[in-house]
Formats: C-alpha cells, structure tokens, sequence
C-alpha cells in the first residue's frame, strides 16, 4: 500500500485544482478552483502513551476541514474513520480549550468532526456510504454517513463525478490478480496483459478527450499519465512475462497526448524558426532596395505574402 499512498498523495499535490474539483463532487460542495488548499498534520498522537497513528490525508479549503482515506483492499473502514475523526476532534479542543460555560451550572463541549470520506483503490466495495450509528448513554442515537468512492468505475463514470484524479488508479482493480500474476498459465497472464493495456488505452483516451474539450490543462494531462505509467510498472512487478507482452503491445495503436504534446512543441517551435529565417532574409532584401515582385521571387512566395511580411517588418521598427 505505500507505493499507492505515496502515488496518490503526489497527483493530489500536484493537481491542487483536480482535488478541489474531486471534493466538491464527493461532498456537493462549492469551492473555488483555485481555492488555497492547506494540507494539515497528518500525525495523531492524543497522549505520550499512545501509539501514534497517521491519517492518509488531512486538509483545509476555504476554512473546511476534510479527512480523506485510501483504502487498497476492503476492509473495516467504518471503525478507522471514527476512531481517527474522534482523535482528530479532540486533539483540536485541548488546544483551543475544550469547555465553554454557557449559563449557571451548564457547560457545553463542541465537537466539530472534519468532514470525511473513504477512497476505495482497489476493492469491490460499490456502495455509496458506510452507516455508523453511534448510541449515546442517554438511549439517543446518532447516525454518521461517509462517502465512499470506487476507484473502480469505468473512466467514463469516474468524468462523469469530475474525479479526473482517480482515472490513473483504474487500473488498480487488478492489484489482487496481479498479486497471484506467478502461479497463473500463460494463457490467463495473456489476458492479464491485455486488460492492462486497455485500461491504459481507456484511459489516456479519455485523458485525451478531456484535454481537447478544455476540461483538463496539458500539465494536468501530463500528470495523470505520468501516474498511469507508474502505477502500471509497479503492477508489472509482479510477472515478467506479463511486463512483456504489455511492453510489446505498446501504443502503436495511440499516441499518448503528452507525446502528440512535446511533438506539437518541436513543430511550433520549427515553425518559428523559419518564419523568423525568412523575415531576416526580407528585411536584408529590402535594406539593398529590392523591389516586391524581386522579394517575392528570390524568397519563392507570393507577392500577397511577401506584402504582409514587409508590413509586418515595418510595424516592428
């Protein structure tokens, strides 16, 4: 679980604005998108007796508190959420003061729970809330919901939720699988192959289709497949012979966006340079006193052309 701890972590860090966005979904919320994001201290330590235990990720937008968990496998999250919700609330009242007299006799404790949510990477779990009900002394009962998100949507859904920061991680579904990748035929490592090259596929395609409808900035596109690659090479650690068939597969069949990128980058830049080539040989051309039609001829373009270069040369003067 550390590599995807710390995989996570780095895209959400990196990605401040896709957070917010993947926040707002989970919790309906309204915050700006280039809010000011204040990840907190993560560290929980009540007492000096007590082990100290470490929230996977503790942040503040715009003055609201969340706790967020990345859970690989299922499990018993519902206890890990109030437990850590529970330190959290009170290591905030012993220091900001924990008691407040409101009238003779009567003193009230405010418990301010961070709002909290539960990313599930790689388990089955679909649901859409954990349920806690919390019976008090005094036979009252209180019920506590958290959001649970499935990394395990199709890429298509996981849009859909603007949770653009999880579509790397699709492909964590196979974690299990991969686990047991050695002891499986050829035959099933074949199709563990594929289905990691498609997910891959999937998914820079939808990366691709983002970009293009100005939903997602080149950086934020160049992070997420970034991402994608890393968590598909940690996964291939797992069977050469799978790391082997997904490596002669490639992406002959698409060309990822950060590469149609960088490809971009060296064409604008080439065409820059020849414009700006051909200019000087203009403006040279023109310092000897050529004529337009001369310009034109000697430079292989049209006189229309050559006109609006010349026009251009003067304008910069």
């Amino acid at each position: 679980m550390a590599f995807y701890d710390k995989e996570i972590k780095r895209v959400c860090e990196s990605c401040p604005r896709l957070l917010i966005l993947m926040i707002n979904s989970v919790f309906s919320k309204h915050h700006s998108e280039d809010a000011d994001i204040i990840f907190l201290d993560k560290e929980q330590n009540i007492d000096s007796g007590e082990n100290t235990t470490y929230m996977d990720m503790f942040l503040e937008i715009e003055s609201s508190r969340y706790h967020i968990e990345y859970q690989l496998l299922e499990g018993n999250m519902a206890i890990r959420m109030v437990e850590y919700g529970m330190k959290e609330t009170i290591r905030g009242l012993r220091q900001n003061g924990d008691i407040t007299r409101v009238s003779e006799g009567r003193y009230e404790i405010e418990i301010i729970m961070p709002l909290q949510a539960v990313v599930f990477l790689a388990g089955a779990n679909k649901e859409d809330t954990i349920t806690v009900n919390l019976h008090l002394p005094d036979g009252k009962m209180v019920t506590y919901e958290l959001p649970c998100i499935s990394a395990s949507e199709t890429v298509s859904e996981l849009s859909r939720k603007k949770m653009y920061l999880l579509i790397p991680f699709q492909q964590v579904q196979l974690y299990s699988r991969m686990l047991k990748a050695k002891h499986y035929t050829e035959r099933t490592k074949l199709k563990l192959a594929e289905a990691l090259y498609h997910f891959k596929l999937d998914a820079k395609k939808e990366l691709d289709n983002l970009h293009e409808n100005g939903i997602l900035n080149a950086n934020e596109v160049e992070l997420l497949v970034t991402s994608l690659h890393n968590i598909e090479d940690n996964l291939l650690n797992n069977d050469d012979l799978i790391r082997e068939k997904v490596t002669e597969m490639g992406d002959e069949d698409y060309v990822a966006l950060s590469d149609r990128l960088i490809q971009q980058g060296i064409e604008q830049g080439m065409e820059k340079g020849a414009k700006q080539n051909l200019l000087l040989q203009i403006s040279k051309k023109l310092q000897k006193g050529k004529s337009l039609a001369q310009i034109a001829d000697e430079c292989e373009i049209s006189q229309d052309e050559a006109q609006k270069y010349i026009s251009e040369i003067q304008d910069g003067k």
